[in-house]
């Protein structure tokens, strides 16, 4: 569930859990899920003066950071030793979750700014900040956010999945039902530029009922079976068009492509031609020259999707029926009321993006903790 972790990345610089091993004296803990800090976080990660080297190549379980002192203080004694151990296979894990295929940089950047995070939330716990009136309150708010962040990208993933596994009942359905829609076949098209029929571009001058007559017989012979470049050419000269006639060939195309009034070619038989279409840019006449409908094996790409979005958009109306919201347009400064359930989760980022830094909440322990709220760039630099 990528999006749900790196969701969560978004509203917090670093947010980790651990998975407990059992006790033991010394007491190990292993992270083995968490959530690693945003690209970019840690960016004093590496000494002063240590340049970029290729990093080891290990096995998976090699500890890369082990910190003694540093453990689960709600499960150990405070007179226990205890440590931490971060593996490679850790690390790697972590920082795939947000940033697949990181350069070494990267790697080595995020186990330094993990480690010290682990290392400087250690020393807090052991202080009791969590019990600080202001810290309590910030990390009550935080994570009262973060459960909230992560239910909804939870919905959001589980009905992705739930639309992503359409039956192959429901494919059969659909497309038995919207079978018109899968009809294809060669039609001949036949065109008289619109422009070409004004006064101004005829040799002779040709009323209404002139040009109703003219393009009858060019029906007329159509239905008989001429040749379609025969009366393309004769359909220029009849109407005095001087440019050259397009050549033409039967073009296979789908019922879905061609406009509504044109689309009716498909409901001729093999070998007939409609009447004279009026249509935006001139008149056409199509004739029907084959029929077939696309194998629901070739057809299934295009279903797929289809049932996908209605899958999706009967599971939010259904999550919707039951809740209601009562927005202040005028205090919003918006004309209409947003959903409240959009087609694709709400992200910390477009919330961060779409506020202004100074329209933003501000966390009160940052007089107090000066890393409050900007990852790893509040600790001061290696010695």
């Amino acid at each position: 569930m990528r999006s749900v972790l790196m969701s969560t990345a978004m509203l917090f610089c670093v947010n980790y859990v651990f998975a407990q091993g059992p006790q033991a004296e010394p007491q190990v803990n292993k992270p083995g899920a968490v959530m690693p800090a945003q690209p970019g976080i840690g960016q004093r990660g590496l000494p002063y003066g240590i340049h970029s080297q290729p990093l080891a190549d290990v096995a998976p379980d090699t500890p890369v950071v082990t910190l003694e002192g540093v453990c689960d203080h709600t499960q150990v004694s405070r007179t226990k030793t205890c440590k931490t151990i971060i593996t490679r296979a850790q690390i790697d894990s972590m920082v795939e979750m947000v940033t697949p295929g990181a350069s070494p940089d990267a790697r080595r950047t995020f186990a330094i700014s993990y480690a010290r995070l682990l290392a400087v939330s250690s020393a807090a716990e052991r202080q009791h900040l969590e019990k600080d009136p202001a810290v309590a309150a910030v990390l009550q708010e935080q994570l009262k956010i973060l459960r909230m962040r992560l239910l909804t990208n939870a919905f959001y993933h589980h009905m992705e999945e739930d639309a992503a596994n359409v039956p192959a009942s429901e494919i059969q359905k659909y497309y038995t039902e919207h079978k018109a829609n899968f009809e294809e076949g060669e039609v001949w098209r036949l065109s008289i530029p619109r422009s070409a029929l004004t006064t101004g571009h005829l040799n002779l001058a040709l009323d209404a009922s002139d040009v109703k007559v003219r393009m009858d017989e060019l029906v007329k012979r159509a239905a008989s079976g001429e040749d379609f470049n025969q009366l393309q050419q004769e359909a220029y000269t009849m109407f005095g068009i001087t440019t050259e006639p397009p050549t033409l060939k039967a073009s296979m195309l789908r019922r879905t492509s061609l406009r509504p009034m044109e689309s009716r070619v498909f409901d001729l038989a093999v070998g007939q031609v409609t009447q004279m279409i009026d249509s935006p840019d001139g008149f056409v006449l199509l004739k029907l020259e084959s029929k077939q409908n696309v194998p629901i094996e070739l057809a299934q790409p295009e279903i797929m999707p289809i049932l996908q979005q209605l899958r999706k958009a009967e599971k939010l109306q259904s999550a919707a029926k039951d809740v209601t919201a009562d927005f202040n347009l005028a205090y919003l400064g918006i004309p209409t009321a947003p959903e409240l359930f959009p087609p694709q989760a709400p992200t910390q980022e477009s919330t961060s993006r779409a506020t202004p830094p100074e329209a933003r909440p501000r966390s009160p322990l940052r007089r107090r903790m000066p890393m409050g709220g900007q990852g790893m760039r509040g600790f001061p630099p290696p010695q």
